[in-house]
């Protein structure tokens, strides 16, 4: 029988042991385990791939989606110096790239390859930036084209940082014709300063092609603090040409009464004039534009309906039959007729209804007992045109026109133009081409990337 002072050695020896083998086991854990991280060239722990996803802040490249590339373009700068520049879109939400390697390849008008151009970029997260090759001599050959391509990324990295909150605001181009120019604000209302951050704005035309673009940087933005910028060309802009907000449906009313051939001359004036300078009116219309030609004496007759084609209308100006000197002036009918193929299923939804009409004396017409109906029932119409949204423009040509009256039949008295010859006709309807279109603003992008 084994004594409880020799078991109890036992107990205390074996506890001891066990202690040591404890603390053994131990010190080799920590000398042959390597645990797992995002550096240690294996796939291990959490990780989507080797040393990415999961924890890790690299993204594996299955995971990362590619940027794409909204434009390239080439600009002429000046003699023989271009940029190229390229619009990319990031569509990674919370990751960025901070070396992404791109090459620019610019060819002329055969499409031949001229000079390509590599570097190397940071791609923010989730945002569309701009890269910037500038510098491009090219003295031999005219670029026409550019491709962009990136050609390698180091690893995607996570980025979950809140975006900072900036706003940008901006005017219009300014200096067009010599030195072009846009000037804006960027402030941070963000609660950290920011070291540095690109600007860079894109103009488009009324195309929505990019015709130009600048870029800009500004340094040490402080919180709650705003900075003036601006964006500057050494050449005026290419723009492309104006065009309207809205399309016309517009109808030319000539009045072909007798008095139009009171010049007693061949070919009759001032009849003459006033169908050349309506035919150079219709030419500098849009190519948008919907037009029509009515004329009136004594009765009025619609010489055209609406149509895209200006030369139908022009043709029908050109066939224009003038009217005895005892033909009266129908203002009211000239009117209706031009109302009635305004409100026709070939008038537009989306466009803007116009009506001018040119005269050169007072209503005579439709009579009836009451003596000043032809002036009464114009008013009338015209009433009626004006409230179904259709802009008048009256024109009166020489000493017999009422200026009260055309006022009154008019959209209101600035829509009246009083010639009192037909030389003055040309620059009236220059005019009122100037006021029938409300310009379309040149498209204005301005984006940042935080450096």
């Amino acid at each position: 029988m084994i004594l409880w002072s020799t078991k109890r050695r036992f107990i205390y020896g074996g506890g001891v042991a066990l202690i040591f083998l404890v603390v053994l086991f131990l010190l080799a854990w920590n000398i042959f385990y390597n645990a797992p991280t995002c550096n240690d060239g294996k796939k291990n722990g959490d990780e989507k791939g080797i040393d990415c996803g999961g924890s890790c802040s690299s993204l594996c490249t299955s995971d990362a989606l590619s940027p794409v590339v909204l434009w390239s373009k080439i600009f002429h700068i000046s003699g023989d110096v271009y940029t190229a520049v390229a619009f990319v879109e990031n569509p990674n939400v919370n990751s960025k790239n901070d070396s992404a390697q791109y090459r620019f390849k610019i060819f002329d008008e055969e499409n031949k390859l001229i000079v390509m151009r590599e570097g190397v970029t940071s791609i923010p997260k989730n945002k569309k930036f701009a890269v910037f090759e500038a510098g491009i001599v090219l003295k031999n050959r005219k670029p026409k084209s550019v491709d962009f391509e990136f050609i390698s990324f180091t690893s995607w990295q996570k980025d979950e940082t809140p975006e900072p909150e900036i706003s940008i605001k901006y005017g219009t181009i300014t200096s067009t014709s010599t030195t072009p120019k846009i000037t804006g604000t960027i402030s941070n209302k963000s609660i950290d300063n920011i070291k540095k951050i690109e600007l860079v704005v894109a103009v488009l035309d009324n195309k929505e092609n990019t015709v130009a673009t600048s870029r800009t940087y500004i340094d040490n933005l402080l919180r709650n603090s705003t900075q003036e910028f601006v964006f500057t060309w050494p050449k005026p802009l290419n723009i492309g040409v104006e065009s309207c907000v809205y399309p016309l449906d517009l109808i030319v009313a000539l009045d072909r009464s007798g008095s139009m051939r009171s010049e007693n001359v061949d070919p009759p004036e001032p009849f003459n004039t006033v169908i050349n300078t309506a035919k150079n009116f219709i030419n500098n219309l849009t190519d948008e534009d919907q037009v029509a030609v009515t004329s009136f004496g004594t009765n009025s007759k619609q010489e055209s309906t609406l149509s895209l084609n200006k030369n139908v209308a022009i043709e029908a100006i050109n066939n224009l039959s003038l009217g005895t000197t005892t033909e009266q002036t129908n203002i009211t009918e000239g009117l209706a007729s031009a109302f009635n193929e305004l409100k026709s299923s070939r008038g537009r939804v989306n466009s803007k209804s116009v009506l001018v009409l040119l005269t050169d004396g007072i209503p005579t017409e439709p009579k009836r007992v009451v003596a000043d109906y032809p002036m009464t029932s114009a008013q009338a119409i015209s009433a009626q045109i004006k409230d179904s949204g259709i802009t008048i423009y009256t024109i009166g040509l020489g000493k017999e026109v009422s200026d009260q009256f055309l006022k009154s039949i008019s959209s209101d008295a600035g829509h009246y133009f009083y010639a009192p010859n037909k030389e003055m006709l040309s620059d009236i309807y220059n005019k009122i081409t100037s006021n029938l279109c409300i310009k379309k603003p040149n498209v204005i992008n301005v984006i940042y990337r935080v450096l």
